[in-house]
């Protein structure tokens, strides 16, 4: 019964691939919580066969490189250079109707299920010990939902702006963008409605106004903050040297209704250039990029900019 429960839940994945895209996310500026993040590990999360094998090599892997010892950020690159290679994967949350069951797959990933993971792994490599699935499932959980509180598809953080705003307030990111853009942080107030404007892309909206109206007012309680800040593409290299290892980036653009079409990860590269760890649909794999992250944003007529986030290091 368990295999075919998988090959169930995998054909789904995979007929779901052409289902709709996703909403890469970003966030606006926002206090740093205080609180303490508890982390909830008694769930199951729905997974490949292969997940847990996978896990255990990762964490051997980094645990025998000593890597719990360094800062959140290097551990967060760490680990996701673990993942360098894994196919480029779409929508492979979606396997219900609804997103009642959280999804934890570690054999490809979107742009946003990547720092996810890489994140996850950053926070568990610091005691340098065994992790179970159900920890890396619970640490991604924490940081996917709203509040850490998984209750359907609408509570899921689907734009970038608001997963980094909501995750900033926890006390688990720090927005950096304005500290580090200075004069060249500007403020982008269009109005954040992709979803609702296009319900026909999401199976869970096409068919069912009731979550839409619950989407509409998710996105305005998104704009209602008054926009978020970001530094122009033809400005990120006149700011880099502030980016650090490990920081979340958002990549702005000039879509209607969109905030952030594509995130990742800032590494330093061997040139000591900031360059972009992220899951490539048009490389079909997880790459850091060979140029640095100023040149990468030039090859792009809708990419405008960036958001920059800055992991929090937890007790």
């Amino acid at each position: 019964m368990m295999k075919r429960g998988w090959i169930v839940a995998l054909f789904a994945i995979i007929q779901l691939q052409m289902a709709r895209p996703s909403v890469a996310q970003e966030a606006d500026s926002g206090k740093v919580g205080a609180a303490v993040v508890n982390v909830d590990y008694s769930y199951a999360p729905v997974c490949p066969p292969s997940t847990d094998s996978s896990l255990k090599a990762i964490m051997q892997r980094l645990n025998a490189s000593r890597v719990g010892t360094l800062p959140i950020g290097a551990r967060i690159v760490a680990a996701g250079k673990e993942l360098l290679g894994k196919p480029y994967l779409d929508k492979t949350l979606e396997v219900g109707e609804d997103m009642i069951v959280p999804v934890c797959n570690l054999e490809g990933f979107d742009c946003v299920t990547l720092f996810e993971n890489a994140w996850a792994f950053g926070r568990l490599a610091k005691n340098g010990s065994s992790v179970r699935l159900g920890n890396l499932s619970a640490e991604i959980r924490t940081t996917r939902y709203r509040d850490g509180r998984e209750n359907g598809f609408y509570s899921r953080l689907h734009y970038t702006t608001d997963y980094f705003y909501n995750n900033t307030q926890r006390g688990l990111l720090k927005e950096m963008t304005r500290t580090i853009g200075k004069k060249y942080a500007i403020l982008e107030t269009k109005p954040i409605n992709f979803m609702t404007k296009h319900p026909n892309l999401y199976k869970q909206l096409k068919d069912d106004p009731a979550m839409v109206a619950k989407m509409d007012s998710i996105e305005r309680m998104i704009s209602a903050r008054g926009g978020f800040y970001y530094i122009k593409k033809e400005n990120v290299e006149k700011i880099e040297s502030g980016i650090q290892d490990g920081d979340l980036i958002g990549i702005t653009t000039s879509i209607p209704g969109i905030d952030i079409s594509h995130t990742g990860i800032a590494v330093k590269g061997d040139d000591g250039r900031i360059h972009f760890m992220n899951a490539s649909s048009v490389f079909h794999k997880v790459i850091i990029s060979k140029e640095p992250l100023a040149d990468y944003l030039a090859n792009n007529s809708k990419q405008t900019g960036i958001i920059v986030y800055r992991p929090i290091e937890q007790p």
